[in-house]
């Protein structure tokens, strides 16, 4: 599959997601580096500016890193899916290859479902992500190459 048809299907992985049930406020997907790949949110982000969907993803990644190196240290094993609660929402994440998919909830989400959800999507998501991250990689470093290459960088 090419770039564009990847992100077109996680897209709608996305959006699926977020419109399954009432209390999923945003569905992120980020890499193992914690940097936003693609997200859909039901709400937007206008009334606090300190608050975007990257700094989420970032916190996100870096929280679920942090979980995973805890569960090997005791011996727990791989993480399987990592939920935090919080006073007023959840957050749900969970690895989906090469990257983490974090939801954002309301308390008054169905918990159940979330984790059937999860677990529905997850292994699709790590299957796109693959071919994904491949080709925007390829594409970057093609671009870079192009760049290095090119007559105005050198010069001429």
């Amino acid at each position: 599959m090419s770039y564009s048809q990847d992100e077109a299907i996680l897209k709608k992985i996305l959006t699926n997601i977020i419109n399954s049930t009432a209390g999923l406020k945003h569905a992120i997907i980020i890499d193992d580096t914690g940097l936003t790949i693609l997200s859909q949110s039901k709400f937007s982000f206008s009334g606090n500016k300190d608050i975007s969907v990257e700094k989420i993803g970032a916190i996100g990644g870096a929280v679920f890193t942090a979980g995973e190196e805890q569960g090997l240290i005791l011996g727990y094993g791989n993480i399987k899916t990592q939920i935090t609660e919080y006073d007023k929402g959840l957050i749900f994440s969970v690895k989906t290859g090469k990257g983490v998919l974090c939801l954002a909830t309301d308390l008054n989400v169905q918990i159940g479902f979330v984790r059937a959800l999860i677990k529905k999507w997850a292994p699709k998501i790590a299957s796109v992500l693959e071919s994904y991250l491949k080709s925007s990689d390829q594409e970057a470093i093609s671009d870079e190459l192009k760049e290095l290459f090119s007559p105005d960088s050198i010069g001429f």
